[in-house]
């Protein structure tokens, strides 16, 4: 009877605490020189299988796990922070307006319309972060 009364306090826990999360989906954004080097490879790591994205030129995603993705894309040089994570948000001005009065600036807003709204910014030891709304 102790164990089904600790089970059903496991689950309990767990449920509460998968609705505390804050993020529907992660995706870790990787520099490349070559996109269609990177693209390649990458599927050579992952398999065919993978599901891929192309939103806009310069940017493959792979579906790694579920409701994570890892974004290559291209850049002149080596981004200064290398890899950035952004999080997915069902309301990106939402989030940035709850994320101010918490005292952490989220960046300014960029529309690339009918893809992704997204900003950049950094945590206190120069991480590279982001948050993404999807139309």
């Amino acid at each position: 009877m102790r164990m089904l009364a600790r089970l059903t306090m496991a689950f309990a826990l767990m449920s509460s605490i998968a609705s505390a999360q804050p993020f529907q989906e992660v995706t870790v954004g990787v520099p490349v020189a070559s996109v269609a080097e990177a693209e390649a490879w990458y599927l050579n790591l992952l398999g065919t299988d993978v599901d891929v994205l192309r939103p806009v030129p310069g940017v493959v995603e792979f579906m790694v796990a579920p409701g994570v993705w890892l974004q290559i894309f291209e850049t002149d040089g080596q981004q200064e922070a290398g890899a950035i994570v952004r999080f997915l948000v069902d309301d990106i001005e939402t989030v940035q307006r709850q994320s101010a009065s918490a005292g952490i600036a989220t960046g300014e807003p960029i529309e690339i319309p009918g893809v992704v709204t997204f900003s950049e910014f950094t945590d206190p030891d120069g991480n590279a972060l982001g948050l993404y709304d999807l139309p």
